[in-house]
């Protein structure tokens, strides 16, 4: 293999995972998952540096130079593994799945890892993954086609977990991730095809770096249409999916739209701060999120402290139901949290009319059902 070819294209590899590096950590999130999808970009930047080193000191003699050798292919072999490693630690995690939560399969993730670590160390001695001949020239070992299976171990079981869960789930945004994540096996596994058929062509780092840009840009064009507070679909994003369920062709009747309103919010700011306002919005949105876990229900924050549902449903019937589950939901997230206030919502639903032009038109009716039940509540004593 060329390694001029080699470093140049490391070289690319590591300014845009430099880029990818530097907007993340501008924009710093600081959920658990998050975490991990930078140390698994951390850890390909690591091992791209450590290969365009190689490409620059192999067959060159000099001081040291075969230690060297050995110290950079030790780095790329341990850093590509343990970037497996921690992107299969973000997408369980994004899944919530049970699997990485447990100790046991925790440990058991590692074990790939642990065997390079190894493999690594006896090389020195057997050359089984790779040696350095006397003129320090790298050869691959016989063992070499091991550390390429356990990297794409991990790629591969992330991407077909994903694919299982994104076919499984109801939620609509989720199952767009998914799906994003059970991409990332397919660039690396496409340019290995390339690379077999044109040997002295490096394509993994390529791979690998498409595969991370193409999960960064994609999530970004997914947290565009996330309310960054609740955690929930945006009005942008609503506008988009009512969009496309009114083009094709609702069904009269039987396609709902929900407007909720938190009660008395303004006197909660008013009364114990911003800071518990937002964590009673986040309250509310993880009602919403509870009572919707077992169906495909759109829901979302409109506004302020106005969320929205949209349902298909039989019946007003079917919809009270769902309004009751909020409620109740609600309630017991604030018995559980020993909220020391009224924290409820007010509801108004809708079915969709044939008459019904535009999308505005479907939330204002809705909307017009709201200001009926705030107006029927502010009737009611003590509720004011």
């Amino acid at each position: 293999m060329n390694q001029l070819w080699v470093f140049e294209t490391d070289v690319f590899c590591i300014i845009v995972l430099g880029i990818i590096l530097y907007s993340l950590f501008k924009n710093y999130d600081r959920q658990t998952r998050q975490r991990y999808f930078i140390r698994s970009v951390v850890m390909g930047f690591v091992a791209f540096i450590a290969e365009a080193c190689w490409a620059v000191l192999n067959g060159k003699i000099f001081p040291c130079s075969q230690i060297l050798n050995y110290l950079f292919n030790t780095i790329y072999f341990c850093s590509s593994t343990i970037m497996g490693y921690y992107w299969l630690c973000y997408v369980e995690l994004s899944m919530n799945s049970s699997l990485i939560k447990n100790k046991t399969v925790r440990f058991v993730s590692k074990i790939p890892v642990l065997i390079i670590f190894t493999l690594v160390a006896v090389s020195y001695f057997n050359g089984f993954l790779f040696y350095i001949d006397d003129l320090n020239m790298y050869h691959r070992g016989n063992g070499f086609i091991v550390h390429t299976a356990l990297c794409h171990f991990y790629t591969l079981f992330t991407s077909v977990h994903s694919l299982i869960k994104s076919i499984k789930i109801k939620n609509y945004l989720k199952q767009i991730e998914y799906r994003t994540h059970a991409m990332f096996f397919l660039f690396p596994l496409s340019v290995g095809i390339i690379q077999i058929v044109f040997p002295k062509i490096p394509t993994v780092s390529v791979g690998i770096t498409l595969a991370f840009l193409y999960i960064y840009i994609d999530l970004q064009n997914l947290l565009i249409s996330v309310d960054t507070l609740s955690g929930l679909n945006n009005r942008n994003q609503l506008l988009r999916y009512l969009g496309n369920r009114l083009r094709g062709n609702a069904q009269e009747g039987k396609l709902y739209v929900f407007m909720l309103d938190v009660n008395k919010f303004k006197k909660i700011n008013d009364t114990y701060g911003h800071i518990e306002g937002d964590a009673a919005l986040i309250r509310c949105a993880d009602a919403l999120k509870r009572a919707n876990r077992d169906n495909n229900n759109f829901i979302g924050r409109y506004g302020g402290d106005e969320f929205i549902m949209i349902a298909d449903l039989e019946n007003d019937s079917d919809a009270d139901k769902i309004c009751k589950k909020v409620a109740d939901k609600l309630s017991e997230i604030c018995e559980k949290d020993n909220v020391q206030y009224d924290l409820s919502f007010s509801f108004g639903y809708a079915s969709y009319k044939n008459e019904m032009k535009t999308i505005q038109d479907f939330i204002e009716a809705a909307d017009e059902k709201l200001y009926i039940a705030k107006k029927e509540r502010e009737k009611k004593p003590g509720l004011q």
